[in-house]
């Protein structure tokens, strides 16, 4: 049975099934870390790919795209493809400009607009310095950068790309990063931003909702028609390690609107699977997007105190993707460490709904001992474990 279909059949949790052995991806870092600890060098890393990237889990949709698939762990562990990422851009199309740069830092403005201030080696994140939105007149002149002509938001050679994704053997999403609701107007006004503006111009976060929305929608069902996706991803990080950025009135004022819509027109377009992916504790929000009709939640971070027995019980027929705490995984942790993180793993999995791997990317503490421990263990647990 291909990646695909293994992914369909966990997420109807059809009995018997056994759930997908993939892992969403690692830093870059890590990869390298994990070669120099003993994992066979399959495929080079290019050295154009940057220290601060990540790898991917999951196979590359568009040859020509930028995202690295992973080349090197999949084999070793006779991993699936974890559910690939359809290209899309939200942008205004616009191109990278270089403002400063040095042997260290590079100073730019992305296809976004946003300035960031990046170091050029390690695996630190960008310095976002300036968002392109402000206010209601940075707004209007920005969509004017937008146009009806969805052909530059598509892959090259989409004809015969999509032709053939008609008959994939692994499983395809639309969205993540940096499309959702509370996501991409944090995107594009920078969380202080807009905070600010929802309480000094909240129709300018519902306008800015509104606009990328409809643009979504009309983008989506191209690719919708063409390609079939599996599922849809909501990309949120909408929570901290303590709970939600934002109040139960908050949400539904400024994102329930938006989810109804979306959801909708999803499911009128065959698009069952809708999943949410958020850091942070969510358990206060899940009953939020529960009730707005989605279906699974993704990386389930066990730091933050999520609790996936927990979850389950309440909610016994949402679907879970992650979950494993990447903590076990560090120099220092025991086999036995990672056994008891897998026990609790074992109990969700005879449940179906549930694709276990380690809650985000994983992270370069993780020394390649515990992780091939870790993952074997996995393997053989999925194997034991029907749903």
């Amino acid at each position: 049975m291909n990646a695909r279909d293994t992914f369909l059949q966990t997420m109807l949790f059809e009995k018997g099934a056994h759930s997908l052995k993939a892992e969403f991806g690692y830093w870059t870092t890590t990869i390298k870390r994990f070669l120099s600890e003993g994992l066979p060098e399959r495929d080079r890393i290019p050295d154009t790919h940057p220290d601060s990237g990540t790898i991917s889990g999951a196979d590359k949709v568009d040859p020509e795209g930028k995202e690295l698939a992973d080349r090197n762990v999949r084999p070793f562990f006779g991993l699936q493809s974890f559910v690939a990422k359809f290209p899309c851009d939200y942008s205004p199309l616009w191109k990278e400009k270089v403002l400063e740069e040095d042997r260290e830092y590079r100073v730019f403005t992305d296809r976004y607009g946003i300035t960031k201030k990046e170091r050029k080696t390690g695996s630190s994140p960008p310095l976002d310095i300036e968002f392109p939105i402000a206010n209601r007149r940075d707004f209007e002149a920005y969509k004017e950068h937008y146009t009806r002509d969805l052909s530059g938001r598509l892959p090259r050679d989409w004809e015969r790309l999509s032709s053939g994704l008609r008959d994939r053997d692994f499983p395809l999403r639309l969205g993540g990063f940096p499309y959702g609701f509370l996501g991409f107007p944090r995107h594009l006004m920078g969380t202080t931003g807009l905070f600010f503006a929802m309480y000094d111009d909240p129709q300018l976060v519902k306008d800015v909702n509104e606009f990328f929305l409809r643009l979504t929608m009309e983008y989506w069902a191209e690719i919708i028609g063409r390609v079939r996706p599996d599922c849809a991803l909501i990309w949120e990080d909408m929570a901290y390690a303590t709970g939600s950025m934002i109040s139960a009135e908050a949400f539904a004022e400024f994102l329930s609107p938006y989810y109804r819509r979306m959801i909708d027109f999803l499911r009128q377009n065959g698009v069952r699977n809708i999943h949410v992916d958020s850091d942070g504790y969510i358990e206060d929000l899940i009953p939020l997007w529960v009730d707005l009709g989605v279906t699974g939640l993704f990386p389930m971070e066990r730091k933050a105190g999520n609790d996936l027995a927990r979850i389950r019980k309440r909610f016994p027929r949402l679907q879970l993707l992650g979950g494993v705490d990447k903590r076990v995984l560090a120099e220092g942790q025991s086999e036995g460490d990672i056994d008891r993180e897998l026990e609790k793993i074992r109990e969700i999995l005879k449940q179906g709904g549930f694709i276990p791997h380690v809650d985000h990317h994983v992270s370069d503490d993780a020394c390649w001992r515990n992780f091939r421990y870790y993952r074997s263990r996995l393997n053989e647990i999925i194997d034991s474990t029907p749903s």
